[in-house]
C-alpha cells in the first residue's frame, strides 16, 4: 500500500486537536506502564500477570500501558482487558501518521495500549484473547513476524497500528474505534508487506481501515486482497448481498482503488473474548470440603484394605 486512494484524505492524514495549558494540566494524569523485560521478569512485579515460561497470562483487568522488550513471547489475556483511560475526549496536539516519535509538548497525554519496545524490537510476538481499549493507540504492531488473534481491540482512535511486515491479524473484534486498522510505514515510501488479514470482525469504526496517504493512487501497484481466497472479514458497513446463502458476499468490499476484500462475510463471527466465569466464595468453599472429605474416605479404604490383607 505504497499509496492510498485519497477517499478519507482529509479525515485521517491530520487528526490534530489543540487546547490550552491550563486545559491540559487539569486534565494530565500520567498511567501506570508494565514492562515485560528482555530477560523476561515482569515490571512492576505485582500486577495481575502470570509468568509460565515465555507465556504471560492475565489473571484480571489491567489498567495501564504495556510494552514488551521480550522476543517470542505470548501475551495472554485470558479474556480480561488492557484498558486505558481514554474517553472519546481529546486532550492533546497530535497527528496521526506521524509516528509515537513526534516532538510535542511535556503535556502530551496520548497513550499506546500494547507497544513493542523501539529500543529492543521485539518479533515473534503473539497476543491472543485479549481485550485493548480505550487508548490512542490499541496496538502498535511495527516489527515482524507478530500474531494477533482471538483479541479485541475497541474504544480507541487508532485500534491497531500497523507497520511491520510479516504479521497476521486474524480472528479479531475491531470495534468502535475512529479508525479501526491504520497501515503505517517503518520507512518512507515502504508499506508492510506479507500481512494476513481474514477472519476478523470490523464493526462501526468511523473508518475501517486505512492508511498513510498520497494524493495520487499509485495505478502501477498491485491490489492487495485481504481475504484468503476463500473468505474475508466481516465488515459491518459492507451493502452487499448474498444470493446463494454461503455466508460470502457477491460482491467485494472494497476499501479503496488498491485495497478490497474479495470474499466478505455477511455475519461477525468472532465477539469480545471474556474470562472464565469465576466460582462464588461459597462454592469454592465446599468444592474444596468435598474434595478433602473424598480424599480422607479414600484414605480410609486403603487403609481397611491393607489391615485386610495382612490379618489374611
Amino acid at each position: 500500500m505504497k499509496k492510498v486512494a485519497v477517499f478519507a484524505f482529509s479525515f485521517i492524514l491530520l487528526l490534530l486537536w489543540s487546547v490550552s495549558a491550563a486545559e491540559l494540566a487539569s486534565s494530565a494524569a500520567v498511567m501506570p506502564s508494565i514492562r515485560i523485560r528482555a530477560d523476561g521478569s515482569i515490571d512492576p512485579a505485582d500486577v495481575p500477570i502470570h509468568r509460565n515460561g515465555d507465556v504471560y497470562t492475565f489473571a484480571d483487568d489491567v489498567h495501564a500501558t504495556m510494552v514488551v522488550e521480550k522476543d517470542n513471547v505470548v501475551i495472554d489475556g485470558a479474556g480480561y482487558a488492557l484498558q486505558g483511560t481514554y474517553d472519546g475526549t481529546r486532550t492533546d496536539t497530535w497527528q496521526v501518521g506521524q509516528g509515537p516519535n513526534q516532538e510535542l509538548s511535556n503535556e502530551t497525554l496520548w497513550t499506546i495500549g500494547l507497544d513493542f519496545d523501539v529500543e529492543r524490537k521485539p518479533n515473534n510476538l503473539t497476543v491472543r484473547n485479549l481485550n485493548i481499549r480505550n487508548f490512542y493507540i490499541g496496538m502498535y504492531v511495527w516489527t515482524s513476524n507478530n500474531t494477533v488473534v482471538g483479541s479485541a481491540v475497541t474504544d480507541n482512535i487508532v485500534g491497531i497500528l500497523l507497520s511491520g511486515d510479516s504479521n497476521t491479524i486474524t480472528g479479531n473484534y475491531i470495534a468502535g474505534n475512529d479508525e479501526g486498522i491504520f497501515f503505517g510505514v517503518n520507512n518512507p515510501g515502504n508499506e508492510p508487506l506479507n500481512i494476513v488479514l481474514t477472519e476478523n470482525s470490523f464493526v462501526d469504526n468511523d473508518v475501517q481501515f486505512s492508511g498513510c496517504f498520497c494524493e495520487d493512487t499509485n495505478t502501477e501497484e498491485a491490489v492487495h486482497s485481504w481475504d484468503d481466497g476463500k473468505s474475508g472479514n466481516y465488515w459491518s458497513d459492507y451493502a452487499g448481498a448474498d444470493a446463494n446463502g454461503d455466508g460470502i458476499g457477491d460482491a467485494a468490499y472494497v476499501i479503496d482503488a488498491l485495497n478490497l476484500d474479495r470474499y466478505p462475510l455477511m455475519k461477525s463471527a468472532v465477539a469480545p473474548p471474556s474470562p472464565a466465569p469465576k466460582l462464588p466464595v461459597e462454592t469454592a468453599v465446599s468444592a474444596a470440603a468435598i474434595a478433602t472429605v473424598a480424599l480422607v474416605v479414600v484414605a480410609a479404604v486403603a487403609v481397611r484394605r491393607r489391615r485386610r490383607k495382612m490379618q489374611s
